[in-house]
């Protein structure tokens, strides 16, 4: 879970390891008892600190939570376009590289249980601004799939057919939908389990089919 939300290596954060701490905390507090029943106290609890060091940091929950969920889905999209860009270089088949960036966003999730409960279920109570954030994210994800889809019809454009933006959107509504129903059953740990069926979904979006043969004799 550190690996998504602790910001030690960010030089403009003073204090960075509670601050860490503290985002930890909150995604674990979120996970037990959730987003409305968390309170400072918990957080301060159980990241090991006082409430006013948690003051210090962040003016409410709320803020925390921004933080928490923008900072991990910065990670999840920066290993996402690694792993676009690696596949690439290695010169994959197109389905293979769309699976590559696929697993890789299944698995770094699945990596920190908590942290996608937060993302995936306890945003959604937060309030307009944190709603406007997982709006903002979503975004960020679909222009990344869209690049890449851009970039496959043009490298294959036999096999892959261009397609709009906001069918781009309803793929990853539906992905978005297949993480949350394992995230609600308990089952985090088993993202990474869904990325055949999640990258069958963009291939058949995006695959270009052929059209019926017509009979040789036909007029």
């Amino acid at each position: 879970m550190h690996t998504l939300v602790d910001p030690a290596a960010d030089p403009a954060v003073d204090d960075a390891p509670r601050r860490g701490r503290i985002l930890w905390a909150l995604a674990s507090c979120m996970a037990e008892k959730g987003y409305q029943a968390t309170t400072i106290a918990d957080i301060a609890r159980v990241a090991r600190v006082s409430k006013t060091v948690v003051y210090t940091h962040f003016p409410d929950k709320e803020h925390c939570l921004l933080e928490l969920y923008s900072r991990a889905n910065d990670k999840v999209l920066a290993t996402v376009r690694q792993a676009q860009e690696d596949a690439r270089s290695a010169g994959l088949p197109w389905r293979d590289r769309l699976r590559a960036g696929i697993s890789a966003y299944l698995e770094t999730l699945a990596d920190g249980p908590a942290v996608a409960w937060a993302a995936l279920v306890e945003v959604q109570a937060a309030g307009r601004p944190a709603l406007a954030l997982r709006r903002k994210m979503i975004d960020r994800y679909v222009d990344l799939l869209c690049g890449v889809a851009e970039g496959l019809a043009q490298d294959h454009p036999d096999e892959v057919r261009p397609v709009s933006r906001e069918l781009v959107l309803a793929a990853v509504g539906g992905i978005n939908e297949l993480m949350l129903a394992r995230v609600e059953r308990g089952e985090a740990e088993h993202l990474r389990d869904d990325a055949d069926v999640a990258t069958e979904a963009v291939v058949g979006l995006l695959e270009r089919r052929q059209g019926p043969r017509r009979p040789p004799n036909a007029e």
